[in-house]
């Protein structure tokens, strides 16, 4: 008896294809959101410092000329801070996007897998009531022999 042979294999394997590609993108954006939020906390860490240096020239009566130094830092700093925010949120949105798309991709395949599993029990059902038949009919000549 021949072996079984999923006719829309091809299919199959472009689907699985088609996931592995996506998965892999999903993860190169994710990667990036993970630096860009290292990014934002080393801004943060960096705005920190900032204000502790502002707050000890204060406290030792530097020259206006220090403190407005690091004070604009400070807004710059805040001013990147923000623009790092709206690049993590732009970056997340594509990560559900991209999530989504994954979810699609899986659905898809998962379908045509449990189509090929189904056809594959129903080929191995067929095939053992062949063989039963078969089987049957061997006994039933042996039997008739044997009268």
């Amino acid at each position: 008896m021949k072996r079984f042979k999923f006719r829309l294999q091809t299919l199959l394997d472009r689907r699985k294809a088609k996931e592995e590609q996506l998965l892999w993108e999903l993860g190169e954006i994710r990667r990036t959101e993970v630096q860009e939020i290292e990014n934002l906390h080393s801004l943060e860490k960096r705005l920190d410092e900032s204000c502790r240096s502002m707050e000890q020239a204060l406290r030792e009566n530097a020259p206006v000329s220090r403190v407005v130094l690091h004070d604009d830092y400070a807004k710059a700093t805040r001013d990147d801070i923000r623009v790092q925010e709206m690049t993590i949120e732009a970056i997340s949105q594509k990560v559900e996007e991209k999530r989504v798309e994954v979810v699609k991709a899986m659905q898809e395949k998962q379908v045509l897998e449990a189509l090929k599993d189904k056809q594959e029990r129903e080929y191995m059902l067929a095939v053992a009531r062949e063989e039963q038949n078969q089987l049957d009919e061997m006994a039933s000549m042996r039997y008739a022999r044997g009268m």
